[in-house]
């Protein structure tokens, strides 16, 4: 009988007995670990890009059913005027459309405006009392089914996805009130934030002013329930965190605040970059989603950091000065989305 040969015996065995060492072993972990990290992130990005794309498609039929409103009725919706409105916080502009445009509502105009009692589930919300355009009942029950208006009733020009109408204000600090025991319903993005609505007062005047004290083209009152929010939102986010809040709520005074926010409006072609009050709106009405952070241009966002907040302390913190003198476009390096309709 032949022997086999030696070399044939020792390949065979070789074959047989290999194993990873341990070396190898976490050679393949790391690849696997580094391999997974890249799947989650670009998995992460699809997800965002997805949530931004649905919140987008949100605003749009929100800015059709405003444009529609107004074709029919010479004005975009708003069932208080804003100069009561933004003097006195007690629905957003956001919840002001959405009443005049989806119904549930009559205003103190009403000619049986005292027929529509408790009871029967009409809660009054006074903004102010000295005149009856600033005082209304709203019946949560019949939000959706059309509004009234000058007497003649009218199919809702906005119809919601179920998950696009909360009641999401959250807690508010001291300066912003809430509506008693009326929960509004607000016109939420994919993230669950609610989206700022803001319609043009006036065509003259100053791009924006808080309320009507200096008679603004925009006043930035009407999104103070949103702004001076601790809790807002699906996320419960805090707007006024020195680290990470809005810069709408941490700017040093009302000017400030009414400046930036028409670097957030204005045209970016036409005005200086630091005079932004003198800038041509962009729109007649302006839609605002905080984004995927949950906080409306927020002070570490944009050119902001975590570690070098805007009006912070960091070494490359901006102060407001300067944050101006960067002009409009800077306004596109937030993650807040913007959409702006009408002339």
């Amino acid at each position: 009988m032949n022997a086999v040969p030696s070399q044939f015996n020792d390949t065979h065995r070789t074959g047989r007995g290999r194993a990873f060492s341990m070396t190898e072993l976490l050679v393949v972990i790391a690849i696997i670990a580094v391999l997974a990290g890249i799947l989650l992130v670009a998995l992460k990005g699809v997800r965002e890009r997805a949530l931004a794309t649905q919140t987008r498609a949100t605003m749009q039929e929100f800015s059709k059913a405003c444009d529609s409103f107004q074709i029919e009725h010479g004005r975009y919706p708003g069932i208080i005027p804003e100069g009561l409105l933004a003097s006195n916080h007690k629905l957003s502009g956001t919840e002001n459309a959405l009443l005049d445009m989806m119904g549930g509502v009559v205003r103190g105009d009403h000619p049986n405006y005292s027929a529509f009692t408790d009871p029967d589930g009409w809660k009054e919300i006074v903004v102010n009392s000295d005149t009856p355009l600033g005082q209304i009942k709203v019946n949560l029950t019949l939000i959706g089914n059309g509004p009234e208006i000058n007497g003649t009733p009218y199919s809702p020009y906005f119809t919601p996805k179920g998950t696009e109408l909360v009641a999401s204000r959250g807690q508010a600090n001291a300066g912003s009130q809430s509506p008693g025991a009326i929960s509004l319903p607000d016109l939420v993005d994919a993230w669950g934030q609610p989206i700022i609505y803001l319609r043009r007062v006036r065509p003259v005047g100053d791009l924006v002013g808080v309320d009507d004290s200096t008679n603004p083209q925009f006043m930035l009152g009407t999104m103070k329930p949103y702004i001076n929010s601790g809790g807002l939102g699906e996320f419960g986010q805090s707007q006024f965190n020195p680290d990470r809040g809005s810069i709408l709520r941490l700017a040093a005074d009302d000017d400030e605040k009414s400046r930036i926010f028409a670097q957030i409006i204005r045209h970016p072609s036409f005005g200086a970059p630091n005079e932004s009050l003198a800038g041509t709106a962009r729109g007649a009405y302006v839609l605002i989603s905080a984004g995927k952070d949950g906080v409306y241009f927020s002070v570490a966002d944009g050119p902001g950091t975590p570690q070098s907040p805007i009006y912070g302390n960091g070494p490359d913190s901006l102060d407001f000065n300067e944050f101006m003198l960067l002009g409009p476009k800077v306004i596109d390096e937030f993650d807040d989305l913007r959409l702006f309709g009408g002339g």
